[in-house]
């Protein structure tokens, strides 16, 4: 079967990704209990890590139920993390939200519970303070809403996360920690940037779409490669902002050679992957072994879409190798190169590694991307046509030289005035 095709970048415009939901997390917890200390360290971690998180103003007038708008909040975030403290039974308005995000869960993964010095059990069987406070709650509101509160207190009880424990000697700082890789490794992740107007992008995503076949289980890479400022990188952001909602977890990893300049390449190659997994700056292991176990924890469980943009096969082949062994069913690798031979070595250890060359524009391709560049319109002024055809014939078809070439056109243009 011949798993090699050719991507050329033609004169069609291109489109962004539909933008991202409101909220990457949605924090639920009872003020009194957790908002000085626990809920500000967690607030502040998240932001750190680049998760955009919702939390609710700690002046907001409370009514009897939450509003329109916290409703909305809720079913706008992708992620809950609910802090169920002693106290947290006592607020008619967190039993609601509660109730209201349990509603809007797809996924068990979507909500992480954190039992901040309960013991989950009491959650489930009504103990202890939780008992005390619908008891005194069905004073106030009818029996069928005490019974949706009681139900989505035992719900949450049965999910998996977080305990922290009144007579254990736990570090809390330990257990944001863990929260936030967890929770930052599913998160959406905010869409790549890209050129205003681009040409024969969307065609290119479409036609590797299908190769992928991203509803199959089976796991495949996609080498693109051809020389530089072909269109590897912007073909590849395109598809990433495209489809990576579509996977668990998702990360592109940019100029992959450039920075692993001066350093070991395996282990400069881990550390960004990691960094961009967890979403954090700078992640440092201390050497090669410690974050292949690290990755392996991370993709051996999760569906994952992994671009690698620019990378060589003296310095890669072996790990690459060894990253695509860790993948778990339906996830997908991009690769972008100049170095065709790295895909080949790939063919001999992975079974499906489809490969697609960028081409040259034509040159009435390269001609209209130019002009619209320079003049917003596929045709040039009549007494430009002559010094535009010249410089097109220049740039000999790469997308990269065409964008910047504009410059010498309007050099050009100083020339004829």
């Amino acid at each position: 079967m011949d798993t090699t095709d050719n991507l050329k970048l033609t004169a069609l415009p291109s489109s962004s990704s539909s933008p991202p939901s409101s909220w990457d997390v949605f924090l639920s917890f009872y003020g009194k209990d957790t908002r000085r200390n626990f809920i500000a360290n967690l607030y502040f971690a998240l932001d750190q890590a680049g998760v955009q998180t919702f939390r609710d103003d700690p002046s907001l007038e409370k009514g009897e139920e939450i509003s329109k708008g916290l409703c909305n909040a809720i079913r706008s975030s992708k992620k809950f993390v609910v802090v169920i403290s002693e106290n947290y039974a006592r607020s008619p308005w967190c039993l609601d939200e509660l109730v209201e995000i349990l509603d809007c869960k797809r996924t068990e993964t979507q909500v992480v519970p954190v039992f901040y010095y309960v013991n989950p059990s009491d959650l489930r069987y009504l103990k202890g303070s939780f008992r005390e406070a619908l008891d005194f709650h069905k004073q106030s509101y009818p029996v069928t809403k005490i019974k949706k509160w009681r139900s989505a207190l035992a719900e949450i009880s049965d999910l998996s996360g977080s305990t922290l424990k009144k007579d254990a000697d736990e570090n809390e700082s330990d257990t944001i920690q863990e929260i936030v890789e967890n929770v930052a490794l599913q998160v959406s992740t905010k869409a790549l940037h890209l050129e205003e107007c681009l040409f024969g992008v969307d065609s290119a995503v479409e036609k590797m779409y299908k190769k992928l076949n991203i509803e199959s289980d089976n796991f495949c890479v996609i080498g693109i490669w051809g020389m530089g400022g072909i269109g590897k990188t912007t073909t590849a952001k395109s598809f990433f902002n495209k489809y990576s909602e579509d996977f668990d977890i998702s990360c592109f990893v940019e100029n992959v050679i450039q920075n692993s300049k001066g350093s070991n390449p395996l282990l400069s190659l881990l550390e960004q992957l990691l960094s961009e997994l967890h979403r954090r700056k700078d992640y440092k292991v201390p050497d090669v072994e410690r974050g292949k176990r690290l990755l392996k924890q991370i993709l051996s469980s999760k569906k994952a879409l992994v671009v690698l943009d620019d990378l060589e096969q003296s310095s890669h082949s072996e790990l690459l190798v060894w990253i695509c062994n860790l993948f778990s069913k339906g996830s997908r690798i991009i690769v972008t190169t100049r170095d065709v031979n790295l895909l080949y070595r790939l063919r001999v250890d992975i079974s499906k590694v489809y490969i697609h060359k960028v081409k040259e524009l034509s040159p009435e391709e390269s001609l209209e991307l130019f002009n619209y560049r320079a003049f917003r319109k596929t045709t040039p002024p009549e007494n430009l046509r002559e010094l535009s055809v010249k410089i097109v014939d220049y740039v000999e078809g790469l997308p990269l030289i065409s964008k910047h070439s504009v410059t010498l056109c309007l050099v050009g243009m100083n020339e004829i005035c």
